[in-house]
């Protein structure tokens, strides 16, 4: 297994909070759970956002794939950039320091 990261870009309509429906909330909130349920599966390794995910912040997403194709294809199914709520670009990742849990 390869180590990936995708990189998840808000989408600038829901920069302002009152432009948010219940559809952007739904999807965002799907993406919330699926991400959880990952992580505790072991197959993401971290999940994070800066504070302001407005104007230049973002979201990552590490995780484990086998090839690049299966690391676009997840990312594709992320409920909210199925949604349009958000926009993401995936990398090959290489871990340098990492703190393990063994």
């Amino acid at each position: 297994m390869k180590t990936f990261v995708y990189k998840l870009k808000l989408n600038e309509r829901l920069y302002d909070e009152k432009a948010w429906t219940d559809v952007d909330h739904s999807a965002v909130e799907a993406h919330f759970e699926r991400l959880k349920e990952d992580f505790l599966k072991g197959f993401i390794l971290h999940v994070g956002r800066t504070e302001d995910p407005r104007y230049d912040g973002f979201g990552l997403v590490i995780f484990h794939a086998k090839d690049d194709e299966e690391a676009h294809a997840y990312m594709m199914k992320d409920p909210a950039i199925i949604g349009g709520q958000m926009t993401g670009k995936v990398f090959e990742y290489k871990p340098i320091f990492h703190l393990s849990k063994d």
